[in-house]
């Protein structure tokens, strides 16, 4: 799995984190790289926009 998605974790490379209580799955190393401190809003074409906050 590339980046985040709303899938289940089914694989020893993948963590579940949730991102203002909605449930995503991301590779560890995605994680690694950019943290978990993520915001979700959405934009003016209502496509969901995920922001890292911190790495």
């Amino acid at each position: 799995m590339l980046g985040l998605g709303i899938d289940e974790a089914d694989e020893d490379e993948d963590v579940q984190i949730e991102i203002n209580e909605v449930p995503f799955v991301a590779e560890k190393d995605f994680l690694a790289k950019h943290g978990k401190d993520f915001s979700l809003t959405f934009s003016d074409k209502k496509e969901v926009v995920l922001t890292a906050l911190a790495a």
